[in-house]
């Protein structure tokens, strides 16, 4: 998860929609607000617990924090990242943080989960993922999603229930700077199908998506 994006979409490419809001069951996603920093510092991107084994350093600060929603904020707009707020729909708490790179034919998601929740939350939160997972593969321009963890890490136990399969290890592949290292190894996981597979009536462009 970071707070840039590496390239911009190619200006001639159609621009990759995304539901602004996703709703599932008990929890819901939406893009993130300024005032969700002191939320967003607490329970994620402020504690080490969380942070330990992410490419990215703890912030130190709510408005460290506060520059990083408004990083989310101008990448949804210029439509080269999208980052969710997963939060509890009837109380607001915030439970995790989701963020996808889409560069049809691929797609890049990156999920940060609260270590706050109980396990009836996580399991919201993996039934919300599995519905984003879902929709995306069911847009034709997208035949792959992919995403990366750290071997020392707990997630990837979590992409694997989510339906990730491990495609390898790579050396040296980004940072962990709250390790104390410039470089370190990830662990590649994906979901694929094959061109032309995917139910395009499935997936309609659109605002809001809602259990049926």
């Amino acid at each position: 998860m970071c707070a840039t994006c590496p390239s911009m979409p190619d200006a001639a490419a159609p621009r990759f929609a995304v539901p602004r809001v996703i709703e599932a069951g008990t929890v819901r996603l939406r893009p993130f607000r300024a005032d969700d920093a002191p939320a967003l510092f607490a329970v994620l991107l402020g504690d080490p617990g969380v942070t330990a084994w992410l490419p990215m350093r703890t912030h130190a600060n709510v408005a460290e924090t506060q520059a990083f929603i408004a990083g989310c904020d101008a990448a949804w707009h210029a439509g080269c990242r999208y980052t969710w707020a997963l939060e509890d729909a009837a109380s607001g708490t915030l439970l995790a943080a989701i963020e996808l790179r889409p560069e049809p034919p691929r797609a890049e998601i990156g999920v940060v989960i609260s270590r706050l929740d109980g396990h009836r939350r996580r399991r919201a939160c993996l039934a919300a993922l599995l519905k984003l997972l879902r929709w995306l593969l069911a847009r034709p321009a997208l035949c792959r999603i992919h995403a990366y963890c750290a071997p020392e890490g707990a997630a990837a136990g979590t992409l694997t229930r989510l339906g990730f399969r491990f495609e390898g290890r790579l050396t040296n592949w980004e940072p962990r700077p709250n390790q104390g290292l410039a470089a370190a190894d990830a662990l590649l996981f994906a979901i694929t199908r094959e061109p032309g597979a995917a139910d395009a009536a499935a997936a309609p462009p659109m605002h809001r998506l809602v259990d049926t």
